[in-house]
């Protein structure tokens, strides 16, 4: 057997043996359209910020937790806790993991 064949055959017995992989996820908050991803960032102590384009920016540390319904144009890690948010039409925003602060229009 060559190495892609002992691969894939590796792959399909770990499919077999945990088919929880091909279960689909546990949206829990309610992401069960299949959103299309505009961009991602990494912030804070595990935390992943998503934009779902115009079904708003989520957030994932365990589960998913709706941050803001507008649709952001960028955003950025700020710091080891912050996530800098650019919304267009409102402004530069700072998320702390618990408010909201305007920092620029």
């Amino acid at each position: 057997m060559d190495r892609y064949s002992v691969i894939g055959l590796l792959v399909f017995l770990s499919i077999l043996a945990f088919p929880q992989v091909l279960k689909p996820a546990d949206w829990k908050t309610g992401l069960t359209k299949g959103w299309p991803i505009e961009n991602m960032q990494s912030w804070g102590d595990g935390n992943l910020a998503v934009d779902f384009g115009s079904d708003g920016l989520w957030n994932f540390k365990g589960v998913w937790v709706p941050l803001s319904r507008l649709n952001p144009k960028m955003m950025a890690a700020w710091g080891s806790d912050r996530l800098v948010v650019d919304f267009p039409g409102q402004g530069l925003w700072v998320y702390d993991g618990r408010a909201w602060t305007r920092i620029a229009r």
